[in-house]
């Protein structure tokens, strides 16, 4: 189970069990203007391993955070060149967070990796390369 944040106007996170329910949220966040994060948490649990996903159109962003990467990782992907603004801005209930240039990948990539962490129990997704952050968050 995981319990995802994403809609500034609901009043708790949405619980999700299936990878319908996964699928909803996802579907959601991609309708919501702009690029848009969703966190997503373990057993709804901060100080367990989470992952946030961003969505904007056929662009996709990830962030990381578990026992192997307790510092986190982004998604890496350079798939596409810098927007316009020319930084990679995605935000979290109105609250922008920058990523690092090269972090965008797929959109369908990124939510094969959501599917990825829901089924494993919140382990690091498979099939997307990842850097590691130096810091804590």
């Amino acid at each position: 189970m995981i319990e995802a944040w994403y809609d500034g106007n609901a009043t708790g996170a949405t619980t999700v069990t299936t990878e319908a329910d996964l699928d909803r949220v996802l579907d959601a966040v991609a309708a919501m203007n702009g690029p848009t994060l969703a966190e997503l948490y373990t057993d709804g649990d901060p100080e367990k391993s989470w992952l946030e996903i961003g969505l904007h159109g056929e662009r996709a962003s990830l962030r990381y955070v578990g026992d192997d990467a307790p510092n986190g990782a982004h998604s890496k992907g350079g798939t596409f060149s810098l927007p316009p603004g020319g930084e990679v801005l995605y935000y979290f209930m109105n609250n922008p967070r920058e990523y690092p240039d090269d972090a965008e990948i797929p959109a369908e990539v990124a939510r094969r990796a959501a599917h990825d962490f829901l089924t494993s129990s919140g382990q690091r997704p498979s099939g997307v390369h990842w850097t590691e952050q130096d810091g804590p968050l």
